[in-house]
Parts: structure tokens; sequence; C-alpha cells
């Protein structure tokens, strides 16, 4: 954190620091008993407990200095404003305290349903439970908090967050109670590195906060921008001026990693920018902004705890995109860790291509370009980035759509079973030797194929 700092733009102000927010543990058995939003998966096979927490503390207010343009070099001060809050913290961690591996991934949970959704841990638990991370979710917004305090009054009665225009304050806050009380939240002593992840909307905020807040409340060792469009958040409350394309600036002190689906590159297209020392973006092609593994786990927590269209699962015209998102999001977080160790920087990737705005595909639909992994260069389906349909007002537009390929032309790509398992092999190795699959995930992804019921996919 030492080069963050000592990093004093033009036209920015130095905020003074807040002081140590305060945590405090949730019994289990408060309300009803489990988080909002636990996670589904059965972390205790993984070595893994859960456990939820309180935060509280002053939270800052920012304003913008100056004119903000599309470089990103934003600059911001606080308002001298500070209100109290308390929110949320839920915590994954080792159950053995000798599993942890000195990294904490502090995520922005996203409140685009209008309620917290772990979508970084969603994706990429199986990374931060088989390398030994730590994960926080922090509940950063107000729509989040209310929708905590309705679904269980009793557990949440003393969450509290007056308006977003706290949010950026109150996640740098969630990093400093990691490192300052990393007993009681970890078990474990103070973590080497922490750092922040967020999707979607959160990504947009995450954007504004590695722009604007980063420089002058130096909070985060690395940033982890998944699925943003082109823009980024407003700094506070009411209407804000803000360019329409926003770029990462290219002075930023800690690495900064962005990863893109096919679905946000529409937009974000119009911000793309070339990668450097400490700016990385991953365009992963064939992937949706949601998929089905994820879908698949959104379902179960709202099936239980009926957050969303009264626990009914999201149901779209199509199925919803297959493609490994995950594996990416894997490796990304594996190089991020890396490269805030000093380990070197995360290899690159090309683009996926476009013309005149527009994705070009292949014959047979599929992306041009791009990260490729290998569910999508030893295609068995077209993987479409939007979908339709479905009760939830947007969700299958962002899930994607995976349509099979007929058993003719499977046929005609892989003669044979074997051919398809060497075609995929092949295809692992070369993401595996681009460095954007994990050998883990190359174990699986082949394990996969290999035990797939080849009569029934033709």
């Amino acid at each position: 954190m030492a080069l963050a700092a000592t990093f004093a733009p033009a036209a920015t102000v130095a905020a003074a620091a807040a002081p140590v927010p305060t945590v405090t543990e949730i019994p289990a058995a408060a309300g009803k008993g489990r988080p909002v939003g636990s996670t589904v998966v059965d972390i205790a096979a993984r070595g893994y407990q859960e456990r939820e927490f309180l935060m509280s503390g002053l939270a800052d207010t920012y304003q913008k200095v100056g004119t903000w343009t599309s470089s990103g070099a934003w600059g911001a001060r606080t308002t001298g404003t500070q209100q109290a809050y308390t929110t949320r913290l839920l915590v994954e961690r080792p159950a053995d305290p000798a599993r942890f591996n000195g990294t904490v991934v502090v995520e922005w949970l996203n409140v685009s349903f209008g309620v917290d959704i772990g979508i970084e841990w969603s994706q990429s638990h199986e990374q931060y439970t088989r390398a030994g991370y730590a994960y926080v979710g922090v509940t950063a917004q107000k729509v989040g908090a209310d929708k905590l305090k309705s679904m269980d009054p009793a557990r949440y009665n003393q969450v509290s967050l007056a308006s977003d225009a706290l949010s950026y304050s109150i996640f740098a806050q969630a990093a400093q109670a990691v490192r300052a009380h990393s007993a009681t939240l970890l078990g474990t002593g103070a973590p080497a590195k922490v750092v922040a992840g967020g999707h979607s909307q959160s990504a947009g905020r995450l954007a504004t906060f590695a722009n604007a807040i980063q420089p002058v409340t130096p909070a985060y060792d690395g940033i982890m921008i998944h699925g943003r469009g082109a823009g980024a958040a407003p700094i506070g409350e009411g209407f804000i001026a803000l360019p329409l394309t926003a770029r990462i600036r290219t002075d930023t002190t800690i690495p900064i990693f962005q990863i893109e689906s096919e679905t946000d590159i529409g937009s974000f297209s119009d911000a793309r920018q070339t990668d450097t020392s400490r700016i990385r973006t991953w365009e992963v092609a064939g992937t949706s902004h949601a998929d089905a593994y994820g879908l698949a786990q959104y379902d179960a927590q709202n099936a239980r705890d009926g957050a969303i269209n009264g626990g009914r699962p999201i149901v779209c015209d199509k199925p919803p995109n297959r493609m490994t998102w995950r594996y990416a999001s894997n490796a990304a977080y594996h190089h991020l860790d890396r490269w805030t160790r000093g380990l070197g920087a995360p290899p690159t990737g090309p683009q996926i291509s476009m013309l005149f705005g527009n994705v070009r595909r292949d014959g047979d639909g599929n992306a041009r370009g791009g990260i490729r992994l290998p569910d999508l260069d030893a295609p068995l389906a077209t993987y479409e980035p939007t979908n339709s349909g479905g009760e939830v007002t947007g969700a299958c537009l962002l899930l994607g759509a995976t349509t099979p390929f007929s058993a003719a032309r499977i046929g005609q790509l892989y003669p044979t079973r074997q051919a398809y398992v060497t075609a995929f092999t092949q295809a692992a190795d070369r993401a595996l030797a681009a460095g954007h699959l994990l050998p883990a995930d190359r174990a699986e992804a082949i394990a996969r194929v290999q035990n797939m019921p080849w009569g029934a996919t033709r």
C-alpha cells in the first residue's frame, strides 16, 4: 500500500483517515437462523465455514474535484460530513487458519435485483476455497441493507445505511476492518493482501472507486472489475454529470483487472484501453453477463430465501448460456493475487472481434476473437450473449442462451467421441498455455467431457 499512500495527483485532496469501524458477530441462531444470501455451496466439505458480522462506523461522503473526463483521472475529496452506519459482512473463511493463503477477496455485493447477490463468490468459490482465500461480501448500498431488514428484522434490526453516497466510504472501511479485526473476521493474523471485486452494477461502482476514491483513500491492494459497461457510477446522490465513457486511470498505483463477457462488449468496447503494467482487460468470447452456472446457485438461494419473484426460479425462452466463464474468472483471480504480490502482471488476451459495433461470428454463430475457453474452441453449441422471456425484468437478457448443434453438425466436426475429446483437450491445453485456464480447471474440464454421454449429445 505504500505506493498508493504516496500518490498525489493534481486537483486531488487527500482524505482524513476515518475511525476504524467496529465489528461484532451476528449469533448464528439470530432471527431466522441463517444469513440472507447464505451460500448454497457445501463449504464445510471444502474445509470452510460461514460467519456473519455487523460493521459499524462513521462513513464519509465524497465530491468531485475538477472536471471528470473519459481518461478516468478523476479528482475527489471528502465533503467533511460523516454519518453513522451499521452494515453486514458475510464471511467465508478456511475452518483451519493454517489453510489461509494470506489474501482476502472483498466483494461489493450486487443489488441490481433489489437484494444482495455475491456474483464473484458464485463464479469463483471453487478457486477461493481450493487456494485458501478468505472472502468477505459487503452490503454497501441502501437497497441491500433495507432488504435485509425487511426479510429478517430480528437478525438485522441494527442495520442502517442512510444513502448510497456512503457506499464508497463503507467499502473502503471494509478493507480497513479486515486488516484491523482479522482475528475476529478471519480467525487469523493480518492478511498479506486485500483485493476488491464486484460485478455488473457493482463493477460500475468499482470503476469509480478505482478512479476517484482509491487515490485519496487507499484501501485495496488490487481491484477486480467484472462485467461493466463503458461508464461508471456517480460519486454521490442526485444528478452528477459523468462522462459516458470511463476508462481506468493510467496512473493507478495498484493493479486493476477488468474481465468482460461477450454480453458486455456492446457497451464496454467504447471504453477499451491499452493494457499497461497496472491495467489488464480480458474479453471472454462466448460468455454472457450471467450464466447457467451462477443461475443454479441464485435459484437455490431464492427458493430458500424468497427474496425475488416469490422464490420462483428464472425461466427464459432458451436454455441459459452454459459457457464456462468461471474458468476465466478463476484464472483472473489467481493472476491478480500474484500481481499484487509483485510476481508479474497477468497474461494479455485478444479482444473479441467486432465490425461496426457488432461482434463478428463464425459459421456456427459463435464469436470470433477474444479469450477462448475450451468449450468455445471445441464447441457443441452456439453460445449467445442474450436471451428473452422470464418473469423478472431484465434477467433473461443478461443470462445468454445455449443452442446445441444438430447431430449432423456434431458429426461433421467430431466423427467419433475420441475426436471430440482430443479436440477439447487440445483447446484446453491452448488456454492453459495462454494463462487463461488454471491446471485444476483444465483437469475438471477434460474429466467432464470424457464422462459426457456422447450418444445423448449427438
